[in-house]
């Protein structure tokens, strides 16, 4: 009996000891696997943040290169050491300041997201259909007037204020040749470039109203024009935020005979423009007061495509010296 009992005893000591070897084998293993996961780890995030910087420093050296380009076959000059002007400032976030945000914002049927993100609420025209090829279209499911667009640049419209004289085969034409158009290219505005390019029809609100643009600096609404054509003649009136005229002439002149009062919803643009301009060193936010409720138009990152002439350099300043670029 008692050889029994001091047989089990050793056979346990050695069980203990050979399952205290196995843990012990088997904890240095985890050792092991651990550093070989975090080495690999280490290695991946370096290897990331090479390619990233790489990646950045090669998209920043491809939007310099290419704007300094459109710059300089517009016979404009450029000098990031000396940004004084608001033409400059434009030029330098042009290259400097491409976010996805900014292509989300100025895409014509994500704005809407945007407006119901920020203000609770879709202050957009309304949207009748989506196209993602203008083919689609059938013109019997439209009103008697509507708009055609392009989501993805400028100037990209078809007004509609009576359905029976459109050619709508010429129309369907039209909107699929500026879908090949890459805005981002054409135009060196960059962040066109995150758009998915689509057509849509949307509502029509009218043809003469004022469209009222308002120049916000992080968050902040500084100054508003008035862009306006009549009688074929464009012109641009602006006002600084207190609706007091003044005499810059950038782009188009201003209106020299017309009195433009303030505009009925004209504290609640500038709420909303506070508002949906706030992420952005710089946004043009545009509006239209339609049967006394504010629509928004638009959001332009680069007015002008970013090439804005004003007869005196001094008015050029004036527009840029809120702008902080640093």
């Amino acid at each position: 009996m008692k050889k029994l009992y001091k047989k089990n005893v050793k056979k346990r000591k050695t069980s203990f000891k050979s399952s205290k070897r196995k843990n012990l084998k088997k904890k240095n293993n985890y050792k092991y696997i651990y550093k070989i996961v975090k080495f690999v780890s280490l290695f991946l995030i370096m290897y990331f943040h090479i390619f990233y910087n790489n990646y950045s420093k090669a998209l920043l050296d491809y939007y310099y290169t290419n704007r300094l380009k459109d710059i300089t076959r517009r016979g404009k000059h450029y000098d990031e050491s000396n940004l004084i002007t608001f033409e400059n400032k434009l030029n330098w976030l042009a290259i400097h300041d491409v976010k996805k945000l900014k292509g989300k914002c100025a895409d014509k049927i994500l704005l809407h997201e945007y407006s119901k993100r920020i203000l609770k609420k879709d202050i957009c025209n309304k949207i009748i259909k989506v196209y993602d090829d203008p083919y689609q279209i059938n013109i019997d499911e439209l009103p008697d007037q509507f708009v055609l667009k392009t989501n993805h640049g400028c100037g990209f419209n078809i007004i509609v204020s009576n359905k029976s004289e459109l050619n709508i085969k010429e129309a369907k034409k039209t909107l699929s040749h500026w879908l090949q158009i890459d805005f981002s290219k054409k135009s060196t505005e960059f962040h066109y470039s995150f758009i998915k390019r689509k057509a849509f029809a949307e509502e029509y609100i009218g043809n003469n109203l004022n469209n009222y643009k308002f120049y916000c600096y992080n968050g902040i609404p500084r100054f508003v024009y008035i862009f306006k054509k009549v009688e074929g003649k464009s012109y641009n009136t602006y006002f600084d935020i207190e609706w007091n005229r003044l005499d810059f002439n950038c782009m188009e002149p201003p209106n020299p005979t017309e009195i433009y009062p303030k505009p009925k919803t004209f504290e609640l643009m500038k709420k909303y423009a506070s508002k949906l301009s706030s992420p952005f060193k710089f946004v043009r936010v545009d509006f239209y007061e339609y049967n006394n409720e504010v629509r928004l138009g638009e959001l332009t990152f680069l007015p002008y495509a970013g090439y804005l002439n004003c007869d005196k350099k001094e008015h050029n300043i004036e527009l840029g010296k809120y702008l902080k670029l640093f």
